[in-house]
């Protein structure tokens, strides 16, 4: 039987700079010897220039492109022990697997207190995939004609199977009793469309504030539409979601 195939990009991303960005900022580049998990690691760049560094890198994949990879399938509870990891990076990967809640768990329990994990994911948050959904009925990046289920055991890369927000992202964190840093993205794209659209904006936001005032009123709740509103969540490919582990 041949080696099922898992999709990645063979380059290094925005996102993945971003990635890196985000693990020495969070450590004031104290970095030597944390433990960080790299989940898919897809090409391996993230583990790398994390290894250059001086952290310790566990890179978990299912794909079997470098002979260091840790053999880790995400739809399975992680074989790693309970606060075992600095930081856990897990870069367009979520969004593969029928349970992203399932995943959040995992990387939950194994994240150290004062540790931080990075998500990235397709930016269904964005302008651009508001306004798909408006005129196609479905979000960037996950339109459904290629998405065919695979047979009963069979490994294989399902696609852009579970659309992730930054509403979910934020209660799964909050669920774990973790707290939620500002998201970012890459690089901001399509910026053509903000004059069009900027009407539509002004009503989101006062849609925003409206729902916040009716249903929490409550001064930390409003980060929310800061959030939201974020220039490169509005703008970026992929959504770039960060969560910490209170010491």
């Amino acid at each position: 039987m041949s080696q099922p195939t898992f999709s990645h990009v063979p380059y290094t991303s925005d996102y993945m700079e971003i990635a890196v960005s985000k693990v020495k900022n969070h450590f004031k580049d104290d970095v030597k010897n944390k433990k960080v998990l790299d989940i898919p690691a897809g090409n391996g760049w993230i583990g790398d220039q994390l290894t250059e560094y001086g952290m310790k890198v566990i890179s978990a994949d299912i794909n079997e492109d470098k002979l260091h990879f840790d053999q880790v399938n995400m739809e399975k509870p992680l074989p790693f022990l309970d606060e075992e990891f600095d930081a856990i990076i897990c870069c367009e990967g979520i969004e593969h697997i029928f349970s992203p809640f399932e995943l959040f768990t995992e990387f939950a329990r194994t994240l150290k207190r004062g540790g931080i994990v990075i998500i990235t994911t397709p930016n269904i948050q964005n302008l651009y995939s508001r306004w798909q959904f408006l005129c196609s009925g479905y979000l960037f990046q996950f339109d459904p004609f290629n998405q065919i289920p695979l047979k009963d055991n069979l490994l294989g890369d399902k696609g852009h199977i579970s659309h992730v927000s930054y509403g979910q992202l934020r209660y799964y964190t909050e669920h774990h009793g973790m707290k939620v840093e500002a998201p970012s993205g890459g690089r901001m794209k399509r910026i053509v469309l903000l004059p069009f659209l900027f009407p539509f904006l002004l009503i989101g936001l006062w849609w925003n504030y409206r729902d916040w005032k009716r249903t929490s009123g409550k001064a930390p709740r409003k980060e929310i539409i800061r959030h939201l509103f974020n220039l490169r969540v509005l703008l970026s490919r992929s959504l770039v979601f960060i969560a910490t582990k209170p010491k």
